[in-house]
């Protein structure tokens, strides 16, 4: 149902620490400059009521409020003087339970609360005095639109907002303290991106006790673009209009569905604890440091409408294994001259196949090294996308067909069915292959098989790809992302490999800046013990720590198509 555009209001401030009138007094003043700016939803960050940082369990229960407290009463206030809606994070004792929960309230213009959310993924200090989250991820119908919620840390698992969105919600309320800038510069934007929904993010800013907030509330259109942003280190409150109907086409840049082509029938392992997948078996093998070494690279080159062009790119991955490189990764569609091949292009690159695979097998022999290929395959008269993975002998070590196919080529591309994994001599390698890469769910599918590293053979279409879903991937799941990019792509180049645990800055473009050169070697070192061991930080594991009772929407076949419906 079409709903008119609204001004959303992010608050960004600092809760006094077991101040309750200071904190009622902030929520009152932010409102009232909330509604002087037009808004009527206004959010707030996490545990607004208490601040955060407590002493102990026992210091944070004597703090926690149930919802019928004195904040939530003044919440109701505001709404029903403002006809308004608010979202807030609070700290709640719930005493029939006798638990402490890390919550968010939304309250609509009547002072009722409408989505009543716990947090799910909790960071290190969250673990010492809240419960895990056991409300499941909630959506609730608004005047305003569709709405659910999320606090923080939960921003860093993809099944958390993928399973809101799959709910339909057009705009997600995250309510967070955000100490880590990428948590917000980068997880934030790309959540947006991955779902095609509006993000309406409010943190903290300042310092309480041990922990820094810089800041960082926004509001993100579903394309990933940051529409609204408060300086970091302020105090205050910014206001973005909202129009929903941009969360409702879920449409890509091009002809893709974000929802309708996604492969729920390949996901099931994402609803399995991590005891009942490969991944358990894999971390429970020792390594030994020294043997668990290697070095990998993206190597930007392919076929182009040149003369020899293959023959040069032969050459150049000829001399990356010379350089002692063991783990070569290819852009998608290597043997074409398209970046997105027609039909007779396909079949084209097709009949040059088998040849091809025998001149990368000779370098992979020569050097001893593993060489992902992607490729167009004849499959009777159709063509498939596959990724030809080369072993160290020469010989195959596996094939993986592309199971997430370009829009543009489903009428004549046949897809796979399955999300493969391979051993090899340097670790398990997991491939996706260019659309595949736009569906978080297909690395984690990966991840949770036991995959060490995951090569992404693309064609970009926007800087977003790169700069939304790079990242996430390697550090939501604690893996080498290796990331070949073709240089004739609409996005061109940035070929790179991002560590398990990312890098020191958010901004790719200061810390791996894109290198457009046709033919660029990007290299990296891969320790295996990085991506062994699944943890954030201390107690915060990316993938035990999920609460998969709540992904049923994400594994369900009829999910898409009950979402269009």
């Amino acid at each position: 149902m079409a709903t008119a555009p609204f001004r959303a209001a992010v608050v960004q401030t600092l809760a006094a620490l077991g101040d309750l009138d200071i904190n009622i007094g902030l929520l009152r003043r932010y409102t009232e400059e909330a509604v002087r700016q037009g808004a009527r939803l206004v959010v707030f960050p996490e545990c607004m009521n208490t601040g955060y940082l407590f002493d102990s369990a026992e210091h944070c229960a004597e703090l926690a409020e149930t919802v019928d407290g004195r904040f939530v009463q003044a919440m109701a206030d505001l709404c029903r003087e403002h006809n308004i809606f608010i979202a807030s994070g609070f700290t709640e004792m719930n005493e029939e339970k006798n638990k402490i929960f890390n919550t968010g309230l939304l309250l609509d213009p009547k002072g009722d609360i409408i989505v009543h959310y716990h947090k799910q993924f909790l960071a290190t200090h969250d673990q010492n005095w809240f419960e895990l989250g056991e409300n499941g991820c909630p959506v609730v119908d608004t005047e305003l639109g569709r709405i659910g919620l999320l606090i923080c840390f939960d921003g860093r698992i993809p099944e958390i907002t993928r399973n809101l969105a799959l709910q339909g919600a057009e705009v997600i309320v995250d309510m967070a303290n955000f100490f880590a800038m990428d948590q917000a510069d980068m997880w934030v934007p790309a959540r947006a991106y991955e779902n095609g929904v509006w993000f309406v993010a409010a943190t903290k800013a300042g310092v309480e006790r041990s922990i820094y907030y810089p800041g960082g509330s926004m509001i993100v259109a579903p394309g990933g673009e940051v529409v609204a942003k408060i300086p970091y280190d302020t105090h205050g409150v910014v206001t973005a209009e909202i129009d929903t109907s941009k969360a409702q086409n879920k449409s890509w840049h091009h002809e893709g569905d974000r929802m309708l082509d996604r492969r729920p029938d390949l996901y099931g392992i994402i609803g399995k604890p991590v005891s009942d997948t490969p991944l358990a078996a894999i971390l429970a093998q020792p390594l030994v440091p020294e043997q668990s070494v290697a070095k990998a690279a993206a190597v930007q080159i392919h076929a182009t409408s040149a003369a020899d062009s293959l023959h040069d790119a032969y050459e150049m991955i000829d001399h990356t294994a010379k350089l002692g490189v063991k783990v070569i990764v290819l852009p998608q569609f290597f043997a074409s001259s398209s970046w997105l091949p027609s039909l007779a292009e396909a079949h084209l690159a097709a009949s040059q196949s088998e040849a091809t695979i025998q001149r990368v097998a000779t370098i992979a022999k020569r050097y001893a090294c593993v060489i992902v290929l992607p490729l167009l395959e004849k499959r009777q008269d159709k063509i498939a996308s596959t990724a030809v993975v080369i072993g160290p002998d020469g010989e195959l070590i596996g094939r993986y067909q592309q199971c997430h196919v370009e829009p543009e080529m489903k009428s004549w591309c046949v897809a796979g069915s399955t999300l493969s994994v391979f051993d090899t001599p340097f670790g398990r390698l997991g491939v996706i292959l260019g659309y595949d890469g736009m569906f978080p769910e297909a690395t984690r599918v990966l991840a949770l098989q036991g995959a060490d590293m995951i090569a992404w053979c693309s064609a970009w279409r926007r800087p977003q790809d790169r700069a939304l879903l790079t990242v996430p991937k390697a550090e939501d799941n604690r893996i080498f992302l290796i990331a070949a990019n073709r240089s004739d792509a609409p996005y061109p180049g940035g070929s790179f490999i991002v560590p398990p645990n990312g890098f020191p800055l958010w901004n790719l473009d200061v810390v791996a800046p894109a290198t457009n050169r046709h033919g660029a070697v990007m290299p990296g070192f891969m320790n295996l013990a990085l991506s062994r061991q699944k943890f954030m930080i201390p107690k915060v594991n990316m993938l035990r720590n999920r609460i998969i009772a709540s992904y049923t929407p994400i594994t369900a076949t009829a999910a898409a198509h009950e979402l269009a419906a």
